[in-house]
């Protein structure tokens, strides 16, 4: 068993596919094929379940992926600890995170962090909130970046990212063009175009209009803000979105915003398994992901934690 067998087990399983797990080990999907069934037979036990699609882990498969995963950070480490810290770094770091985390500044961020450090790839799923605590708990992740984080989860930790000002948003022409801040009293009889119910992020802006005296009227909602802003821009209704997520579009002039008094504001975090220690890479990643992140557009940003 080699060090290459294990990384393209682990590259399969996080992918579910033979042919991406062999396009990122730069082999054939007959030659991946092969190893990891020479793998299985190595070891005496089926690893993968081949009768799905995408190909799944078998109970004992789900148990050697985290070993292997355990044998892969800690090779790294050791290589960085001889190699000294002047070596290049070189891996995959795995990122999953909610669809309305700034796509756009998300990109950037990589963009330059391949830049320094061309010989890491950073890869970034977008999931729903659910869907990236699965993914960081099943070890497919790195980390994830999660709006509302909970604290209490036994298996994962938190680290505060950002603090997201919220702000009203609607197209150009609406009658609330030109207002610095409103109250949400201006908006009890706005038809609202927001998130689906099931998301945390529209059960508060929910919970922060009912403080506040006014019985939300909910025109239509989305699980994408992407969607989200097109409804806006192309309706009467207002949205209440992160201010950082709709800066191209009023840049642009396809969207207009204005402030909520009294404030509200979206907390973000970085989440991640207690149990793994951050490999040289990935710890490497989430540091340039906090100093490099935009200013939270009138919020102070959080200090990294230590």
């Amino acid at each position: 068993m080699s060090i290459a067998s294990i990384k393209l087990f682990c590259d399969v399983a996080q992918h579910g596919n033979f042919s991406k797990g062999a396009e990122v080990n730069g082999i054939t999907q007959s030659a991946a094929s092969q190893r990891i069934r020479g793998l299985e037979e190595d070891i005496g036990v089926e690893l993968i379940d081949r009768s799905t699609r995408p190909c799944g882990l078998t109970s004992l498969g789900k148990i050697y992926y985290e070993g292997c995963k355990e044998i892969l950070d800690r090779y790294e480490r050791l290589q960085r600890e001889v190699a000294g810290s002047w070596g290049p770094l070189r891996g995959t770091v795995n990122v999953a995170s909610i669809y309305s985390a700034d796509v756009a500044h998300l990109n950037d961020t990589r963009e330059g962090f391949h830049k320094l450090h061309p010989d890491v790839k950073v890869q970034i799923q977008y999931l729903q909130p659910q869907g990236v605590q699965d993914s960081v708990r099943q070890g497919k992740s790195d980390f994830g970046i999660l709006s509302y984080p909970d604290d209490r989860s036994p298996d994962l930790a938190l680290i505060p990212f950002r603090d997201e000002r919220m702000v009203a948003v609607f197209r150009p022409g609406h009658r609330l063009q030109g207002r610095v801040r409103v109250r949400p009293s201006d908006l009890a009889d706005e038809p609202l175009i927001g998130f689906d119910a099931n998301l945390r992020i529209s059960r508060e802006i929910r919970s922060y209009l009912r403080r506040h005296g006014v019985q939300p009227t909910m025109e239509s909602s989305f699980d994408n803000i992407d969607t989200i802003k097109a409804a806006v821009s192309e309706t009467d209704g207002v949205g209440i979105l992160p201010q950082r997520t709709v800066r191209v579009e009023v840049a642009r002039g396809v969207l207009a915003t204005a402030e909520l008094h009294p404030a509200l504001v979206r907390p973000l975090a970085l989440v991640h398994r207690r149990d793994r220690a951050f490999s040289p890479i990935v710890d490497t990643f989430m540091r340039y992901l906090r100093e490099h992140d935009l200013p939270a557009s009138g919020v102070p940003a959080r200090a990294p934690a230590a």
